[in-house]
């Protein structure tokens, strides 16, 4: 008989290692480790495993399901696709049950509860409109029981709230643990697969930040989703974190209200201003995310500072570049900025990592710097560089036809985009400029 082997594995990040450490070397983490008992090893033959020919394999055109819902369809990939496991993340309380609840209306759904009880389920499906008869309840948590309803029932989706939940009587560990999460996910995911099902499993992130369970599951699944948003305010971020079957990097966007999660068709006014009148340190630049433009506002505070060390802060901006950007205006555009603190704000909670947005970010800067606001209906594009010259940035023109259909009046942009925009079809004053002086020189 064969001997198990020990093992040992961290609960934050599900490294495993031959012996006990107090810290995980993988992520970091204290006390995280403990031990688990691996299956002992094969003493049979090991069955002959499949072997093709590349170039005989045929196509196969991908099958999607529309879900009703289109920022979520945007975000898998234009649908949701038969046979796949997704995984939507986020803190507590963000969403995630009342999207899953919606979408569950669009489907045959067996949704698996084992947070909630079938009556709180109802009150909420009624708040939401997703009472349909197609949506059959459990409140099972083994993973045997679950298999076997899917088995019976067939449904087109089942729906996991939430994978820490389950567990299986023959798997060592407490529920919530690593193999408990890892073992079911994986028998779950083998389940739907058999069957045609699309598996949607739901896992938390606490409250202190630490992960508590998406991570352990992010290369058993084949969409990784995270629900982002802020409490205190009504919109809410879905993103692709990994996406087999489409691209990564669009974004859906939904507003949380009493009624559930709605989509938002006008984006722009999440991140602009909504007020007509302009204030000094504002400005507007255009951010590519996925296949769509999103136009955002850049505010800039700019004061005298009272530390020997200036400070540099930003929010929903890249620190780093923020520095950056603050010493190529002083080089560069005469802007005495080493007694300031400068500080940096993307509005609407948008997080921008597009290059694109360094014309509007210096312009902020240097409009609060000189307590002048920057004019209505004025947008920016350019990269800056370290010798103080825009440089052109991707997808100019589909920018550029964004801000012409939010009535944007004026555009300056670099120099070699000129033609971008005459073929764009911009019918308002567009300015090409080369160096950060001339921006500034036209804008004051």
């Amino acid at each position: 008989m064969a001997r198990n082997r020990k093992s040992y594995i961290c609960k934050a990040c599900g490294s495993d290692f031959p012996k006990w450490q107090g810290k995980c070397p993988v992520c970091g983490e204290w006390n995280t480790i403990s031990e688990n008992e691996a299956p002992p090893g094969r003493t049979g033959a090991a069955p002959q495993a499949d072997l093709f020919q590349l170039s005989a394999v045929g196509r196969e055109t991908v099958r999607r399901i529309q879900t009703g819902m289109g920022e979520f369809n945007l975000v898998c990939g234009g649908g949701v696709v038969p046979g796949s496991v997704i995984l939507i993340g986020g803190e507590p309380g963000i969403g995630k049950s009342t999207l899953a609840l919606q979408i569950a209306g669009y489907f045959k759904t067996l949704y698996i509860s084992g947070e909630e009880s079938p009556a709180q389920i109802r009150i909420r499906a009624e708040r939401v409109g997703s009472t349909a008869d197609t949506i059959q309840l459990s409140t099972a948590t083994d993973v045997g029981q679950i298999t076997d309803l899917a088995a019976s029932l067939k449904p087109e989706c089942i729906i996991i709230d939430s994978i820490q939940t389950l567990y299986s009587p023959d798997i060592p560990g407490l529920k919530g643990s690593v193999s408990q999460i890892r073992e079911s996910a994986a028998r779950l995911a083998e389940a739907a697969k058999r069957q045609g099902a699309v598996l949607i499993l739901i896992g938390h992130i606490t409250k202190e930040g630490t992960i508590a369970g998406p991570k352990l599951l992010e290369h058993l699944v084949d969409t990784v989703l995270y629900f982002e948003g802020n409490f205190s305010r009504e919109f809410r971020v879905l993103r692709a974190f990994k996406n087999r079957y489409g691209s990564v990097n669009e974004i859906g966007l939904f507003r949380m209200e009493e009624r559930g999660l709605v989509e938002v068709t006008d984006k722009n006014r999440i991140f602009l201003n909504p007020y007509l009148s302009s204030a000094p340190g504002n400005a507007v630049s255009a951010a590519v995310e996925g296949s769509r433009i999103i136009l955002f506002e850049v505010q800039s505070l700019v004061t005298a500072s009272s530390f020997p060390n200036p400070r540099r802060m930003a929010d929903g901006f890249e620190l780093n570049r923020l520095i950056l950007i603050t010493a190529v205006l002083e080089k560069h555009a005469g802007l005495r900025l080493n007694a300031h603190d400068v500080f940096i704000n993307v509005s609407g909670g948008f997080q921008i990592n597009d290059t694109a947005a360094d014309l509007a970010v210096a312009v902020s800067i240097a409009s609060s710097l000189k307590n002048t606001a920057v004019p209505n209906g004025v947008g920016f594009l350019g990269e800056i560089s370290l010798s103080g010259e825009i440089r052109p940035v991707s997808l100019c023109g589909r920018r550029i036809q964004e801000f012409r259909h939010s009535g944007f009046r004026r555009l300056i942009l670099p120099d070699a985009e000129l033609e971008e925009a005459k073929a764009a079809g911009f019918e308002g004053e567009v300015s090409g400029i080369r160096t950060i002086r001339d921006a500034l020189d036209r804008i004051f």
